[in-house]
């Protein structure tokens, strides 16, 4: 890769693009819900955003190793930039739901090629000992967009209005566009030789029990990550939070994965990484259960920080270990799987808890999620002992050979 592409413009790249992921999910909830749609509805919307990277993420990740980051940027980026456009062209009253769910299905298969690509590109470029360091700096990149979009979008939707929101995302996917253009001689080829035998099984990657450890591993967490996108603009409307205050909620949320992840140099070397993704799932459990007592904004506000600093903690060791672990020439694929994986409970999840909240309530959703995630973090306990023993043998080579 050329050395002008620095990891810097690729975060910039990043950012900008979750920055609009970002204001659309919040966007087109509240949109819908200010004009009467149920929570089924939303959820409904909301899945919308993971149904298609569900379907390409894997075939995605196999192109990307292919044919290197650009076409798939520059492709993601027309999407993203369609898809914000659209609810602002026509209105809800004029064109009712449809612009918004198009707009979900484009902006959510657009960023699948941007992220998918940067996060490839971070991998591809650092050396294995600084790995870890430079996915927790595009996790940081990440904590930015998602700490400056909920608030953004919120002051903007109170005072302009929702189409006005979209707007401002095209106007950030337009700058998304000029800086890819003007870096796009510093992009590679591809990232692997040209693969002429025929493909593996879709699944193939799950016979490798490092790597399938890690997806399983980061989809419950996603789905931790997720739900909060979609139950949260719920429950702060029904509680009687304004949009501005749902965005701080949101934005308090992002700021805890800030926190945790500018400490994540020191904790790398402190703890393993499944020590890392155990406290991450343990923490989720605590913070769903408190989320249904949490109605007025400085308690949500402090759930959603508890909440932020454990699942902020999660992505770069995720990363780092996939990398990693994927065999040579399959990254991008590996990449893919873990899209793949985590959408399709990101589809299921909010037509599932839409409909349950619709009928039993927020709470409810809440408290089964809490459910889900104490049981995951038993199983990612084990893990974690193992993983801690094989490091302290590693540490004492020694030890192992004394009598």
């Amino acid at each position: 890769m050329s050395p002008s592409l620095s990891l810097g413009r690729i975060i910039l790249l990043s950012v900008l693009g979750h920055l609009a992921l970002t204001a659309a999910r919040l966007t087109g909830a509240l949109y819908a819900l200010d004009q009467g749609a149920s929570t089924f509805t939303v959820g409904v919307l909301i899945a919308l955003f993971a149904l298609v990277p569900m379907l390409l993420a894997v075939r995605t990740g196999r192109w990307l190793d292919a044919v290197g980051p650009w076409k798939p940027l520059a492709i993601g980026t027309a999407m993203m930039l369609a898809g914000c456009a659209l609810p602002a062209l026509f209105p809800y009253e004029v064109a009712d739901l449809a612009p918004l769910l198009v707009a979900s299905c484009l902006i959510g298969t657009g960023s699948l090629y941007l992220q998918m690509t940067a996060q490839h590109l971070v991998g591809h470029r650092a050396e294995p000992g600084s790995r870890a360091a430079d996915f927790s700096w595009l996790a940081l990149g990440f904590s930015v967009s998602g700490l400056i979009g909920p608030v953004a979008t919120g002051v903007l939707i109170d005072y302009a209005g929702h189409r006005a929101s979209y707007v401002a995302m095209v106007g950030v996917m337009l700058l998304t566009a000029a800086i890819l253009w003007a870096n796009r001689a510093h992009l590679p080829a591809r990232h692997a030789a040209p693969v002429t035998a025929e493909p593996a099984p879709m699944f193939d990657l799950f016979r490798h029990r490092a790597v399938r450890d890690v997806l399983v591993a980061a989809a419950f967490i996603t789905v931790a990550w997720e739900l909060q996108a979609f139950l949260v603009p719920i429950h702060g409307s029904l509680s009687g939070l304004s949009a501005s205050q749902i965005g701080l909620a949101l934005s308090s949320f992002a700021a805890a994965t800030f926190v945790i992840r500018l400490a994540m140099p020191w904790l790398s070397r402190a703890f393993v990484e499944w020590q890392v993704l155990t406290f991450t799932l343990v923490t989720a459990t605590v913070a769903y259960l408190l989320m249904p007592l949490s109605t007025a904004l400085a308690p949500l506000m402090a759930v959603m920080f508890l909440l932020g600093l454990g699942l902020g903690a999660a992505q770069p060791n995720v990363m780092a270990l996939l990398h990693e672990q994927a065999p040579p020439g399959r990254v991008g694929e590996a990449l893919g799987l873990r899209v793949a994986i985590i959408n399709t409970s990101s589809v299921a999840l909010p037509l599932v808890f839409g409909a349950a909240g619709a009928v039993v309530g927020a709470a409810a959703a809440f408290w089964g999620m809490a459910a889900v995630l104490g049981g995951v973090s038993f199983a990612a306990h084990k893990r974690a002992r193992l993983a801690r023993q094989a490091r302290k043998a590693h540490a004492d080579p020694a030890r192992q050979s004394r009598p």
